[in-house]
């Protein structure tokens, strides 16, 4: 995956649009478990902010060391630099596991297969 972010990573914090209350009710209804969260390709950790209000442990990545700098630091929220296509998770590790935005970026074969490993 092709790291577009970084050169403005202070600017995508400023100016990206947040997410509907709605959308997070309806993500954390679909898991009957809530102490492990990974969001994928988190940039500034807009998502991974909203899911921490719900989650023990949210773990949220980027491949973008610039965009995680910008990300709004909770106590519950680690984040790490590493692509969504391949990480360093447990297997099985995750309760939910969210892309906001992202998905287009990815290659979805190993994607899928990563996705199938640690959830």
């Amino acid at each position: 995956m092709k790291d577009n972010f970084s050169k403005i990573a202070s600017e995508y914090a400023v100016f990206r649009p947040g997410y509907p209350q709605e959308i997070i009710d309806y993500m954390v209804s679909l898991t009957p478990r809530t102490e492990q969260a990974l969001d994928m390709a988190t940039g500034n950790g807009q998502l991974a902010g909203k899911l921490a209000v719900y989650f023990d442990q949210v773990y949220a990545t980027d491949i973008s060391a610039q965009q995680i700098e910008n990300a709004e630091k909770i106590a519950n929220i680690t984040y790490s630099v590493q692509p969504s296509e391949k990480t360093d998770f447990a297997d099985k590790q995750f309760d939910l596991i969210a892309v906001a935005q992202a998905i287009h970026w990815f290659d979805f074969n190993t994607f899928n297969k990563e996705i199938y490993r640690i959830l």
